[in-house]
C-alpha cells in the first residue's frame, strides 16, 4: 500500500508540473509580404501568418529585423507583430535580408529594384515658352507658378512648358510621376529675351503626339515588303496606320500602296533612298525629302505633310531641308516592336500619346496583332497621325538612333 501511495503522489506531481507551463505552439505557415513606395523610395516589409490564434501567437512572440545586404549597421527592427520600413537608393537594385526571431524563425532575401529618380532630361526654348522633358511620364497635379509669374503647363506626358518672364530666375519645380514617384527639381528659367528665335522655317520632329482620348499612334516604315494580312486587318478593324514610305520601295508595289491608301492608310515621307540625312548637305537633304514627297503625292493621291528621317537621325539642317521640301513636321517615335515584344523609351507600358514604330517586314501581321492586344489591354485607342496630332506638343531636341 505504501508503494501504491507513492506512485499516486508522483503521478499527481507530474500532472501538475505538466500543466504549469504554456502549451507548445504548433508550426504555422508564415509569408513575407512587401511593397515598394516610389513616392518615398521605401520598402514596407511585414510577416503575415496563417489565420487563427496559433498564427497570431507566433507573431506576438516574434520580432522582425531587416538589413541591407546583410549589413548589421543598416539593421532595422520591428516591435512584436509590427512592420519594418527600409529606405532604398533610387535607380538601383538592393538586396534585403529579412529575419524573424521567435518560436518559429524565418529568413528570406528580397531584391528590390527602384526606378531612377525623376528628373529633367532636356530643356530648350520654343515659341516664347521654356520647354522641359522629364525622365518619366507625369501625372497631372495642382497648378504651379515659378518665379512669381511663370505658369507651368503639361503639354505631353513627359513634357512641360513654362511661360517665360521678363527676367531669368531659378526655382524648384514639383514633379509627380504616374507611378507615384515625387521630386523637387531645381530649374533655371531664362528671360524671354534670351529665347532663341528661328529665322528660317523648320519642320520640327516630335516623338509624342496628343494623348487625348488615350490615343496611341501606329507607324510602319520603309515599304519593301507589303503585307496582305495588314491590309485585311485594316479593312476588318478600320485600323489607322501611317506608312512612312521610301519612294524607291513604293514604286515597286504601287498597286498595293494605292489599296493601302484606299483602305484609310496615311502616307508619310521617308525620303527617296533612305540615307543618313545628317551626312548630306542641306541641298542634298532637301532633294531627298522633296522628290519623295512629290512622287508619293502623284502616285497615291496623298502628298505627305509629315516625314520621318531614316534611322531617326536629324539635326537643324535636316529640319530646315524638310521644311524647304514642303513638309510641315517630322515624326520620331517613343516605342518599337522587336519580334512581338514592345519596347518603350522608358521601359514601362505604353501610355497615351506614344508613337510606335514597326517596319514592313515578313511577320508584320503577327506583330500588329500582338501590338493591338497590348493596346486593348491598356485601354488605349489607335488614332491617325496627322499634323493636328502635334498640336500643343513640344518637339524633340535630341538625336534618335533607330531604323
Amino acid at each position: 500500500m505504501v508503494l501504491a501511495a507513492v506512485l499516486s503522489l508522483v503521478a499527481i506531481i507530474a500532472g501538475c508540473l505538466g500543466r504549469s507551463g504554456p502549451a507548445p505552439v504548433p508550426p504555422v505557415s508564415l509569408r513575407v509580404a512587401w511593397v515598394f513606395l516610389p513616392a518615398s523610395d521605401t520598402v514596407t516589409i511585414r510577416v503575415t501568418p496563417q489565420a487563427g490564434p496559433a498564427g497570431r501567437q507566433v507573431l506576438a512572440q516574434s520580432r522582425l529585423a531587416v538589413s541591407e545586404n546583410g549589413n548589421r549597421h543598416t539593421e532595422r527592427w520591428s516591435a512584436a507583430g509590427g512592420t519594418v520600413q527600409v529606405p532604398v537608393p533610387a535607380g538601383g537594385r538592393t538586396s534585403l535580408l529579412v529575419q524573424l526571431t521567435g518560436p518559429q524563425p524565418l529568413t528570406r532575401t528580397l531584391t528590390v529594384s527602384a526606378p531612377p529618380p525623376l528628373r529633367i532630361v532636356a530643356s530648350g526654348a520654343g515659341s516664347g515658352r521654356w520647354l522641359m522633358w522629364t525622365s518619366d511620364p507625369l501625372r497631372a497635379g495642382p497648378p504651379q507658378v515659378l518665379c512669381g509669374t511663370d505658369k507651368v503647363s503639361m503639354v505631353a506626358p513627359t513634357q512641360l512648358a513654362v511661360s517665360e518672364g521678363a527676367a531669368a530666375c531659378r526655382a524648384q519645380l514639383q514633379l509627380a510621376a504616374q507611378d507615384g514617384e515625387q521630386a523637387a527639381v531645381p530649374v533655371t528659367i531664362p528671360a524671354r529675351s534670351q529665347a532663341k528665335v528661328r529665322a528660317v522655317p523648320v519642320a520640327r520632329l516630335y516623338c509624342f503626339a496628343n494623348p487625348a482620348g488615350r490615343a496611341i499612334y501606329i507607324t510602319v516604315d520603309d515599304g519593301w515588303t507589303p503585307s496582305a494580312e495588314v491590309l485585311a486587318l485594316m479593312h476588318q478593324t478600320y485600323l489607322p496606320i501611317t506608312a512612312f514610305l521610301i519612294a524607291k520601295a513604293a514604286k515597286e508595289n504601287l498597286s498595293y500602296w494605292k489599296a493601302f491608301a484606299a483602305a484609310g492608310g496615311l502616307v508619310g515621307d521617308h525620303t527617296v533612298s533612305h540615307p543618313y540625312l545628317i551626312r548630306l548637305t542641306r541641298g542634298q537633304a532637301t532633294v531627298q525629302w522633296g522628290q519623295a514627297r512629290t512622287v508619293l503625292g502623284r502616285w497615291l493621291g496623298q502628298t505627305p505633310a509629315i516625314g520621318r528621317p531614316p534611322y531617326g537621325a536629324f539635326d537643324p539642317t535636316v529640319e530646315v531641308a524638310a521644311a524647304r521640301a514642303g513638309l510641315t513636321a517630322l515624326a520620331g517615335w517613343s516605342a518599337t516592336m522587336s519580334g512581338n515584344r514592345i519596347q518603350t523609351w522608358n521601359g514601362k507600358p505604353l501610355s497615351p500619346g506614344e508613337i510606335v514604330i514597326l517596319h514592313w517586314v515578313p511577320g508584320l501581321g503577327d506583330q500588329l496583332t500582338a501590338l493591338l492586344a497590348a493596346i486593348r489591354a491598356l485601354h488605349l485607342n489607335p488614332a491617325p497621325l496627322t499634323l493636328a496630332s502635334f498640336s500643343a506638343i513640344a518637339p524633340q531636341p535630341h538625336f534618335l538612333n533607330g531604323d
